[in-house]
């Protein structure tokens, strides 16, 4: 097997030599990982690695190919390396490429490699962070068009079922999340309270993310682009540190091409992503220099586990053995993510995150902060108006502000798993309107049951109905026949639960009722992710009712 032969040919004459010489069934995954050595910026270390995997350094023709590689005296010109990637393209984006396709791969790839060592007087390497992210762009078009709907896929009905069903809890999730730069006191209340410098940094940026976007600019190829050039990106990698990906709250752009809403839903999504990824990557670089200063030796182990505590402390938990099924769990769920990342809080700092000592002690400080900065939110309210605060956790307005028949939630959304655990805990509940206090799976004097007493299980049951995605929702309404009005689900009623964005429906609450928090006040902090409720104004025994309507995505 000659590598310099194998690479003047196709892929089709390359997958008939290694399925001649080594079996047809190893062809393709064989050619495969040979093309994907003729990306790297040196060939000659490319096709090293690929005789030393392939066929072992130590086996004579291991031995053969390396010794002739290295004497190899220049580099293939660019005409000869356009029909190196079609199996590499067809394993990564799961369908042929063109020539031109694969020409331009190879194009992009180079580039990479060409700006991979031009580093500014910062440290940093802004060509190349620029230089991978427009290959991903490019990869990632190809990659969608492939996954683009056909006539053909009408002989698969199951399957054009599921992406039916895929890209509509999606889409709802997405119009829902949108009109707003919540990320800033949401996904951002952990890091307000642990790096409060980073924090302000990146709220202020959030909002010149927001204009930019709306003005045309591709904010998000800037900011990946950016954390892509600094010095501590390798080691983000090896922490699977999550920047570069997909959030939560925006799982599809299909909403981006409605003509006009497309627009403000760009711009929220890029002060959103924005905003996460940066002060993802900020305290990252943070704690990552005081573990050098530390002399706390950088393990991959090591690694991981910092960027595990660093992920939850920015709103990003870790699924554990639900991670494959990541997809399906956030169409069912509104932020399941963030739920994680608040049982994260809480653990890590007994856990460590599989770390260290050094990661345990930072995620004990991280808890007792974020814990003081919340009690000292609420002691203020507390003075100023002493009702205005619930210090009983089994109540659903704890961690909460009360202003009139509106509720504040100024934890971030980790008030609710503090109350289940307090209800689970004392076996008991006290009702957020009328203050009573019930015993759960209460008896009647014969010690049966009584009749529509709550339990325990309904405490965990309706923990985790009022963490339901809009689609989730529309479907428990339908397979119950009852919304949580009591009402039977109409169409119009379960499409403005599908698709009608959080703020209009914050907006109608306040607005149908004359006790709720002023209007422009409450807009504006559920904008930034302090999530406000605002009870029914019809009232039972001279107290609002609560709002029967899944918690908000804070939750």
């Amino acid at each position: 097997i000659d590598p310099f032969e194998l690479a003047k040919m196709s892929s089709a004459e390359r997958r008939a030599v290694f399925g001649k010489e080594l079996g047809a069934e190893n062809a393709e995954s064989i050619n495969t990982a040979f093309e994907s050595k003729l990306l790297l910026k040196h060939q000659e270390a490319g096709y090293v690695n690929w005789a030393r995997k392939m066929l072992g350094e130590n086996t004579p023709a291991g031995r053969d190919i390396i010794s002739r590689v290295r004497r190899m005296d220049k580099l293939l010109s660019p005409a000869e390396e356009k029909a190196f990637l079609e199996d590499l393209a067809a394993q990564r984006l799961g369908t042929r490429v063109s020539v031109e396709e694969a020409s331009r791969i190879a194009e992009l790839s180079r580039k990479v490699g060409e700006t991979e060592g031009i580093v500014d007087p910062d440290g940093k390497r802004p060509e190349y962070g620029r230089a991978v992210v427009e290959l991903r762009n490019y990869v990632s078009d190809l990659s969608h068009e492939a996954q683009r709907f056909r006539v053909s896929d009408l002989r698969q009905p199951g399957k054009v079922a599921e992406k039916a069903v895929e890209v509509t809890a999606g889409t709802a999730k997405a119009i829902k999340a949108s009109l707003d730069d919540s990320a800033i006191f949401r996904q951002g209340w952990k890091a307000l309270w642990t790096n409060p410098v980073i924090w302000q940094r990146n709220a202020r940026q959030s909002f010149v993310d927001l204009v930019r976007e709306f003005g045309g600019k591709k904010v998000l190829d800037e900011v990946d682009a950016e954390i892509i050039s600094r010095p501590t990106f390798d080691l983000m990698k090896k922490a699977k540190l999550d920047v570069g990906t997909i959030e939560e709250a925006y799982p599809t752009h299909l909403p981006a091409k409605i003509p006009g809403f497309g627009r403000v839903y760009r711009a929220s999504e890029a002060a959103f992503t924005g905003f996460v990824h940066r002060t993802r990557a900020d305290v990252f670089d943070k704690y990552i220099d005081i573990a050098r200063k530390s002399k706390v030796e950088l393990t991959d182990d090591q690694l991981k586990s910092i960027g595990k505590m660093f992920n939850s402390l920015t709103g990003r938990g870790h699924l554990g053995r639900a991670e494959p099924a990541a997809n399906v769990v956030n169409n069912v769920f509104f932020s399941p993510r963030l739920l994680k990342s608040h049982i994260d809080l809480l653990l890590q700092p007994l856990t460590g995150a599989g770390g260290s000592n050094f990661v345990r002690k930072q995620a004990a400080l991280n808890l007792v902060k974020v814990i003081s900065g919340t009690a000292a939110v609420l002691a203020i309210a507390r003075a100023v108006k002493p009702d205005s605060v619930e210090t009983d956790p089994r109540s659903a307005d704890f961690g909460k502000i009360r202003v009139g028949d509106s509720r504040f939630d100024v934890t971030g959304g980790m008030a609710s798993l503090a109350t289940l655990a307090a209800r689970l805990a004392t076996m008991s509940s006290k009702s957020s309107t009328t203050g009573t206090v019930r015993q759960l799976g209460e008896r009647d004097k014969s010690g049966q049951p009584k009749f529509g007493a709550p339990t325990g299980k309904d405490v965990i049951y309706d923990f985790f109905e009022n963490k339901l995605s809009p689609a989730g929702s529309v479907i428990k309404d339908v397979l119950e026949q009852s919304t949580r009005e009591g009402a039977r689900p109409t169409v119009l009623g379960e499409a403005r639960n599908l698709f009608e964005p959080l703020p209009v429906t914050n907006f109608l609450e306040l607005k149908n009722n004359p006790k709720s928090a002023p209007i422009l006040l409450a807009m504006l902090a559920d904008a930034l992710g302090i999530s406000v409720n605002t009870y029914s104004g019809k009232r039972q025994g001279g107290r609002p009712t609560r709002p029967k309507r899944p918690e908000r995505r804070a939750q």
